[in-house]
């Protein structure tokens, strides 16, 4: 390689690191572009490296990992143990078939794939001097943040460099905003005007000005020489047991029972071309001629911006779907690794007749996300954004019964039950189990929403501790639920809402067919009764082989 003239920045000798964190998938993968080519155009080989970092994998207190000693945060704090993991292994089992479906894409390829288990500050620090990191930044985390800035420090001692590029994580590319990312509009209608979308809650056209959204890019066709590294990486798996889903998960923290459970689970495969056979499978089926239905779900308990029913027949927002148990696009669990991209699934469902329904979805997340950069770690305050004071309580039992699904509400009890199971629920049920917990429960958000981290198969920090703050009414000053002195005086002042979205349930749901599934116990309850079954009488209980105590409800009755 020629030497560069002094008044030249030299080239380097190390390799070029393509570091893959969530964005797991070549097509429309700017990171993945951006770090062939650099490997291209000054001749350096390519290494593609996955790091599972046990941080985001093992028990924690709650709170940010990488800053243990709140050095980053408020010195007086103390940690807060939630008693749960970051990951669970149902979770950890998705992540490994989607790592090992990218690692396979790119061996075809011709590039190079590794697979570590470790903090990533620590395994890049092994790679040689002069080597270039390419990954995707991911602003919406403090935590990732912490871990980027841990690696460009690690990198820069040994005179190698990280390059964060904002990839195609968010439906939009920062360059191209009208604002400044600390100056995001604060609510979803103010959002869509301001980037050019006439009235998405109605319609998904856009202004003759409007803010472009970027084409997806096609994945690399040609990969430079694979990396020959002199040393192995620290933690790296081999591919026998990245092959293995028992063996690397035992590998990865998890105990036998765990892994039990996560194997015995039916789960979506993971992976890119899993992906998009998933959204293909639902165009195919967005395009099949349908009958109007007579009996479309009620919706009113949602945020519909003031649609509570489908008009002439036509649900052009889908809010019918999000009222089912089976939600909609289900697309969620792959865009939260990135095995497909917003931009992605926009562009696929432009011709579909429910573009306007899909358009909506995504900048419901764009405007999470955009929230998560603008508060920082005042997401994961107690307090929320809001900065918003009442009671709580961390009433150990009435957590527990409902992490498990035993508190008494059927309904509420089926939603969970079915998330800790199969690491999904509804979008409806995700809402109102949240409410419960919140508002009739009076017990601290930050537990449910770690709790939903650890379990849910699509977690993504925006959306969900975005969706949490909402919920919990303490992502803006002043909210209904600002001064109350007493846990009592909330729930009871909650209470009507609470049973205003079960009646809902009820309306969708009258024979009790989703309870009945994740409650079997209440199998022989009769449907006049299977949503309040403590209305029952008791000899009405003793045939139905329950008893009082078992009807009993946390904080309700």
């Amino acid at each position: 390689m020629a030497l560069a003239p002094a008044w030249k920045k030299p080239r380097a000798a190390g390799p070029v690191v393509w570091w893959l964190r969530n964005d797991l998938r070549l097509e429309d993968n700017p990171v993945a572009r951006a770090a062939v080519a650099e490997a291209l155009t000054d001749g350096r080989p390519l290494l593609s490296v996955f790091v599972f970092d046990p941080r985001f994998l093992d028990r924690s207190p709650y709170g940010r990992v990488t800053d243990p000693e709140f050095k980053k945060s408020i010195g007086t704090r103390k940690p807060v143990d939630f008693g749960n993991r970051k990951t669970c292994a149902l979770r950890a089992r998705f992540w490994l078939q989607c790592v090992r479906a990218v690692g396979e894409d790119i061996i075809k390829h011709g590039g190079n794939f590794m697979v570590c288990h470790g903090r990533p500050e620590q395994v890049l620090d092994s790679l040689p001097q002069g080597s270039l990191v390419v990954c995707q930044s991911e602003p919406v985390s403090p935590e990732q943040t912490d871990v980027e800035d841990a690696v460009a420090d690690s990198l820069r001692r040994h005179g190698s460099e990280l390059r964060r590029e904002w990839g195609a994580m968010s439906l939009y590319h920062c360059q191209d905003l009208p604002f400044g990312l600390s100056a995001s509009p604060g609510n979803y209608t103010e959002l869509t005007l301001t980037l050019g979308w006439e009235d998405l809650w109605r319609s998904p056209t856009r202004s003759s000005t409007a803010t472009p959204i970027r084409f997806p890019v096609a994945a690399p066709q040609v990969f430079p020489k694979p990396a020959v590294l002199p040393d192995e990486l620290p933690g790296v798996i081999s591919p026998a047991v990245l092959a293995n889903e028992r063996e690397a998960l035992k590998l990865l923290g998890y105990d036998d029972h765990e892994i039990d459970e996560a194997m015995a689970q039916e789960m979506p495969p993971g992976g890119e071309a899993s992906a998009r056979d998933w959204l293909e499978k639902w165009l195919r089926e967005d395009r099949e001629e349908k009958a109007p239905s007579a009996e479309l779900p009620v919706f009113w308990d949602l945020p519909t911006g003031g649609q509570d029913k489908a008009s002439g027949g036509r649900d052009a927002l889908q809010w019918a779907n999000l009222a089912r148990p089976d939600g909609w696009l289900r697309v969620s669990h792959y865009m939260a690794v990135g095995c497909i991209s917003a931009r992605e699934i926009l562009a696929r469902a432009e011709e579909s007749a429910n573009y306007n329904g899909v358009a909506h979805r995504l900048l419901w997340r764009e405007l999470h996300r955009l929230n998560a950069i603008r508060w920082g770690r005042r997401l994961f305050w107690l307090q929320g954004p809001g900065r918003v004071e009442r009671p709580w309580s961390w009433d150990a039992s009435m957590t527990d019964a409902w992490k498990v699904g035993r508190t008494g509400v059927p309904y509420i009890d089926a939603c969970m039950r079915e998330l800790k199971q199969t690491g999904w629920l509804a979008y409806k049920g995700r809402k109102t189990s949240g409410f419960y917990f919140v508002f009739i429960l009076g017990l601290d958000w930050r537990v449910g929403a770690f709790h939903f981290e650890d379990v849910l198969l699509d977690y993504d920090v925006a959306m969900n501790y975005g969706n949490w703050v909402v919920v919990a009414e303490v992502d803006k000053q002043n909210r209904g639920a600002h001064g109350f002195t007493s846990l009592e005086d909330l729930a009871a002042w909650k209470r009507e809402e609470f049973e205003w979205k079960l009646t809902a349930e009820k309306t969708n749901d009258p024979s009790g067919s989703y309870i009945k599934r994740w409650v079997p116990e209440l199998a022989n309850v009769d449907a006049a009764h299977i949503h309040d079954p403590w209305t029952m009488t008791q000899e009405q209980m003793a045939k139905c082989c329950l008893s009082a105590s078992s009807c009993r409800v946390c904080f309700l009755l």
